[in-house]
């Protein structure tokens, strides 16, 4: 498994804070394209002019599912939640009220767990399968995750769950950096920030470091390295 390095270069003149997001993965559910928001992965406080940071990670990820604090939509947090590592190839079944386990006396478990289900999951995709002990007034969402940081793997891409329904998850290696200061996990609206980012693609490169630097002019410029 290929691992990949980010390394960011401040030469702006200013202290400055910057964030690593990934482009959202493509999601089917019944031949639909749920609404997909990104999530703050990486996130780099108060870099000093002529200093640098970097951040080093594998191409795992990991299904996700959470309670966010509020409505889903930029700037929400995700409360709480859990995760199950996951291949292309492979499906994970989730339940709110199933025999993965209990909490306390008559309290059911929320959470993944193996999922009795015999269908094909397309090339270079993963699946979520949802069953139906739980509605739309749970708020629970969906989604991919990715370890940054810190021990426990951090939500890149967040969609809402439906009862019933098989999600097709197809990630996408694509990473982006803008400034500014965010919680690691929020979920941002990319629109707002779609043009203060940079791109960095290791789609059919041999190089697995890119490093990301910010000028005095303001702008950015991306160099791979391997």
């Amino acid at each position: 498994m290929t691992n990949y390095t980010i390394a960011i270069n401040n030469v702006s003149g200013f202290a400055k804070s910057y964030m690593v997001f990934t482009e959202p993965p493509l999601v089917s559910v019944n031949g639909r394209s749920p609404s997909v928001y990104a999530n703050a992965w990486v996130t780099f406080p108060s870099i000093s002019n002529q200093s640098f940071d970097s951040v080093t990670a594998s191409e795992e990820f990991f299904a996700y599912w959470g309670t966010p604090k509020k409505l889903l939509a930029g700037g929400v947090q995700i409360g709480s939640g859990g995760y199950a590592p996951i291949e292309a190839g492979e499906s994970v079944g989730f339940s709110a009220a199933s025999s993965i386990g209990t909490l306390s006396a008559g309290v059911t478990a929320i959470g993944f767990g193996p999922v009795a289900w015999d269908g094909s999951v397309p090339g270079g995709s993963f699946g979520i399968v949802a069953d139906q002990s739980f509605t739309a007034e749970n708020g629970l969402v969906f989604g991919m995750a990715k370890f940054g940081r810190t021990p426990i793997p951090t939500p890149v891409a967040t969609f809402m769950a439906e009862p019933g329904d098989t999600f097709y998850v197809t990630p996408v290696v694509k990473y982006y950096v803008t400034e500014g200061l965010f919680d690691p996990g929020t979920v941002i609206n990319i629109s707002e920030i779609s043009q203060s980012k940079v791109t960095i693609d290791f789609t059919g490169r041999v190089e697995t470091t890119a490093t990301v630097t910010q000028q005095r002019n303001g702008g950015f410029s991306v160099g791979y390295s391997i």
